[in-house]
């Protein structure tokens, strides 16, 4: 029996289709907005993109500290930074560095480029004006989880064309990378995530809702595993962390390749037995994954 043909939608019908989910998630902890005991500093920037709300960590520090800028995952249409706000404080103590992370608009009602348009504007304003968050604007860092990933590397690819952004390093953790492939005929996942998310049926709303256009989701800002040698080879290192039971494994695995195959400084392990968004938890294989972030930006910021 074939694979069934990807349907054509509307934004509006892709706004019904997820709103379920996207109330589904939101009643989780962290899924709500400064939920009680949020460990983040609440803060709206007036950035080139528009007003954007961050979390902020360790802004207090009265030094001049690296700065790293976080971008959560959700598939690109639900979550907010209190998804990885248990892990924040640890990474700004242990790397010692100041974070922010990004609360970006979410598709299917604000599709592609706007989320990383926000999200590249971020970084920029933090570079901008260092003296509002005590940063060294020469000593920053991306790093994203799942679509947060995707949007690490897209902020990369922008910042080759606009060479403005003093990143110093990058992570990209369990990232969808390939936008333009069918969900269909990607490897299908294992654990609970991939069930209920990443099976093929919602992976192709997934996608849908960020682009509409399929054809045009080979634009290496939405897929960057579509990007040219001369964008990729601009890269500061980065590290990839994947996980073996994740539908998204290749397509990151084969961008590492890509960015190797250009020069780039590139860190990676495949957690074998790991599910997607096996970082948000306390497992075992979850601190070695944070270590390894951690490890990252100390050696490179």
């Amino acid at each position: 029996m074939g694979k069934k043909e990807e349907m054509k939608y509307t934004q509006e019908e892709l706004i019904k289709k997820t709103k379920f989910l996207k109330k589904m998630v939101a009643r989780t902890p962290s899924g709500k907005r400064m939920s009680e005991g949020a460990n983040g500093k609440e803060l709206f920037l007036e950035t080139s993109a528009g007003r954007v709300r961050v979390l902020g960590y360790k802004l207090d520090a009265k030094e001049r500290l690296p700065l790293l800028v976080n971008f959560h995952g959700g598939g690109f249409i639900m979550g907010s930074p209190e998804m990885d706000d248990p892990y924040m404080p640890r990474v700004a103590d242990e790397a010692n560095v100041k974070i922010l992370s990004v609360d970006y608009s979410l598709a299917p009602e604000d599709p592609f480029p706007k989320a990383l348009q926000e999200s590249y504007a971020v970084v920029k304003y933090a570079q901008e004006h260092p003296g509002e968050f005590g940063i060294d604007p020469e000593r920053l860092a991306v790093s994203g989880h799942s679509a947060g990933g995707n949007f690490s590397a897209a902020i990369c690819l922008m910042n080759a064309e606009h060479k403005e952004l003093n990143i110093k390093c990058a992570i990209l953790d369990y990232p969808p990378l390939d936008v333009y492939t069918d969900a269909a005929d990607k490897p299908r996942g294992k654990g609970f995530v991939a069930a209920i998310f990443l099976n093929p049926k919602r992976a192709r709303v997934f996608d849908n809702c960020y682009h509409l256009n399929r054809e045009e989701r080979k634009n290496p800002l939405i897929s960057p595993v579509y990007a040219e040698q001369d964008a990729l080879k601009t890269f500061p290192p980065t590290l990839i962390l994947t996980a073996g039971k994740d539908s998204l494994c290749p397509e990151a695995e084969k961008f590492r390749d890509l960015l190797i195959s250009a020069g780039v400084t590139v860190n990676h392990k495949r957690f074998e037995d790991s599910v997607h968004g096996f970082t948000l938890s306390d497992k075992p294989d979850a601190r070695e994954g944070w270590k390894m972030m951690i490890e990252h930006i100390k050696q490179y910021i």
